[in-house]
């Protein structure tokens, strides 16, 4: 299993995890970018996923490096 995390007050709003999938990533009504399916704590959405490729390609084109990928020991992915 795999933790996605989505730090939204580092989101610059450039919208390109949304271009990689806009079924996995989409804009809340702040303008800032949500993981579809996540959990919110503060402002921080956490997902959970055994399929993790789509949220390490959005992370790597994420401008605000706000999109975090980690196995199930916590290492980055």
């Amino acid at each position: 299993m795999y933790e996605v995390i989505l730090e939204r007050e580092d989101c610059t709003m450039c919208g390109n995890c949304v271009e990689v999938d806009d079924t996995k990533f989409a804009f809340d009504s702040d303008d800032r970018a949500t993981i579809i399916g996540s959990e919110r704590d503060d402002d921080v959405d956490e997902l959970e996923t055994d399929e993790p490729e789509i949220y390490e390609e959005a992370a790597d084109v994420c401008t605000g490096e706000c999109i975090e990928v980690y196995d199930d020991e916590g290492n980055p992915v």
